[in-house]
């Protein structure tokens, strides 16, 4: 993924922006500008959501187009003049916050070759009898159902995800959704009706622990006394039954 803040907002250039604004009809405002990327062709030009528009060719337009993909959900912080669209002048910072939603499906499922299991802190291990599903990290993105992480006794429906190009070198993405304490239906929090928006940072290294939102994590293996049921029914390997 293109994923990168670029920060352009150096004082002079954007005092010489605002001046040429001027100079070609009307003043430049700061704006904000979020929405799917529309990249145009020909002399197009370009959208960002339904507010911005970036003039075909232009040095604004190749700066965005590096940092975003077709479709995604984009953010670009400029100097706009306004209008239906606002025509953005200068690009102060671009961040992609969310593939397109066909490629997140497919990235969601390439991180799961190196994540989707039951996982234990790298302190405690995977072998104390008394642990149950609430001592574990349980990661299912690629499954029967939608993909889930339970991060102890807390849940999340997980919505979309980027990051970088999952590689044998290591990698790291981010998972977005809805998350709630435990028992929550699943269908609630997938269509936003119950839980709050959240974002885990998941990293995979080449060697080592992988860590979700800064914690080392070990893998361990199925076993029903930690397992949640959740993830057992959700898992194309297993179908609901624990083994034995």
């Amino acid at each position: 993924m293109k994923h990168a803040t670029i920060v352009l907002a150096a004082a002079i250039a954007a005092t010489s922006a605002h001046a040429a604004g001027q100079q070609r009809g009307g003043p430049l405002r700061r704006t904000v500008c979020e929405g799917p990327f529309e990249s145009g062709s020909g002399m197009a030009g370009s959208l960002v959501g339904d507010a911005c528009a970036l003039q075909a060719d232009s040095d604004p337009e190749r700066l965005v187009q590096s940092v975003c993909d077709q479709k995604a959900l984009c953010r670009v912080e400029a100097l706009v003049r306004p209008g239906s669209p606002a025509a953005i002048v200068k690009v102060l910072g671009v961040r992609q916050l969310a593939m397109a939603p066909a490629e997140t499906s497919a990235y969601l499922e390439k991180v799961a070759g190196r994540l989707d299991g039951i996982l234990a802190p790298q302190g405690a291990g995977c072998d104390n009898p008394q642990d149950t599903a609430q001592d574990r990290v349980s990661v299912q993105l690629n499954g029967l159902t939608g993909p889930a992480i339970q991060i102890y006794g807390r849940y999340c429906a997980v919505t979309s995800g980027s990051g970088d190009r999952v590689a044998d070198a290591g990698f790291q993405a981010i998972l977005r959704g809805n998350c709630a304490k435990v028992g929550v239906p699943d269908a609630d929090l997938r269509t936003g009706r119950a839980g709050e928006k959240a974002e885990i940072v998941v990293s995979v290294p080449a060697t080592g622990p992988t860590r979700i939102d800064g914690e080392a994590l070990v893998r361990c293996p199925i076993r029903q006394a930690y397992t949640p049921r959740w993830w057992i029914d959700g898992n194309y390997t297993f179908r609901g039954r624990y083994p034995r």
